[in-house]
């Protein structure tokens, strides 16, 4: 058995057969575990990049940060202290559930690291529990968080780069030669930060599995990511192409699905009946969303878990590129 066939049917396996690790997996995509498949989108795609904070600047293009909405703030001080004393209140409350989800974000990914590790080492099913991976991401949960700020941060100042060229264009430089510059640094950043996001990964592994601490797991998983940069590379499109499957599926049953609701609001409102048309179309909402969160939250589980898969044969017996394998049959 090939080594990504074994890592991925281990992965799909531990999908299916935890689905505890669902409720961890549901959490854990909110923080994002497919920065690393944006970046090879757009290798493959060779569009312009996208946003990788679009709700920060649609914040910023509010103006909620200009010098007016201070000044609106000082007159509701003045004329209602205590509309101003509420507003407060409900924005501490969201800033509170924020860094709660963001709490939990990063304790389900680090709990997800550590049971499918726990899985793959054949530990016995009572060690393993919401319980327990809880526990393991609160005591990983600071370094993981560190992770995931940092590949945030360089993913975003790579990204941002990519607009120099429009910049320059605008300050007078030919068409030709912003699209050269354009050109240059895509292919220079977009490969990197594709390699810095899947060195993340081993990183993050290396935090959780290994107890390594922040600054010496970013050292092990840039070592280990460079001496496997081909495989790990190799694993990047194979799960981009398993998401896109994911996906498309996804849509064609939410279509499958949507046409008999579709058909039973259609009859109940011709028959004028509100409370029945409502009802489908609230049973059909539910149920899509439903679907979305469970497929979402079963697909960050294998995710994860053929990273965690591969770092471990990488760090265990070490792994070929299917490309090397394929050219020396050849040669």
């Amino acid at each position: 058995m090939t080594l990504y066939r074994k890592i991925l049917k281990q992965a799909a396996g531990i999908a299916w057969r935890y689905k505890y690790l669902w409720f961890f997996g549901l959490f854990a995509s909110l923080i994002g575990n497919a920065v690393e498949y944006e970046a090879l989108s757009q290798i493959l795609s060779g569009g312009a990049p996208r946003n990788f904070f679009p709700n920060l600047q649609r914040i910023i293009e509010t103006g909620v940060f200009s010098g007016k909405t201070l000044t609106n703030i000082g007159k509701i001080m003045s004329e209602d202290p205590f509309s101003l004393f509420a507003l407060l209140a409900v924005g501490l409350l969201m800033l509170i559930l924020f860094a709660y989800l963001i709490w939990l974000a990063v304790v389900s990914q680090a709990a997800l690291i550590n049971s499918s590790a726990d899985i793959m080492a054949g530990k016995k099913l009572k060690a393993m529990s919401i319980q327990s991976g809880v526990a393991s991401g609160m005591k990983n949960f600071w370094p993981v968080l560190g992770l995931n700020i940092l590949i945030k941060a360089v993913i975003f100042i790579i990204f941002s780069l990519l607009s120099l060229p429009i910049i320059l264009a605008a300050g007078g430089i030919g068409a030709a030669t912003a699209n050269f510059i354009y050109l240059i640094l895509f292919l220079i950043l977009v490969p990197i930060a594709l390699g810095f996001a899947l060195m993340i990964k081993y990183s993050m592994a290396y935090v959780v599995i290994r107890g390594s601490g922040f600054l010496e797991s970013v050292k092990q998983g840039w070592r280990l990511f460079i001496k496997n940069w081909l495989v790990s590379l190799e694993m990047a499109i194979i799960l981009f192409f398993v998401n896109l499957f994911a996906g498309l599926t996804l849509s064609l049953v939410i279509l499958t699905l949507a046409m008999p609701f579709a058909l039973l609001a259609i009859f109940s409102f011709k028959l004028a009946s509100i409370f029945v048309f409502w009802l489908v179309v609230v049973t059909a909402i539910a149920a899509i969303l439903a679907l979305i969160i469970l497929t979402g939250s079963a697909l960050a589980v294998f995710q994860i878990s053929s990273w965690t898969g591969l770092f471990i044969e990488l760090v265990g017996r070490g792994g070929s590129s299917k490309i090397v394998r394929l050219m020396s049959r050849i040669i």
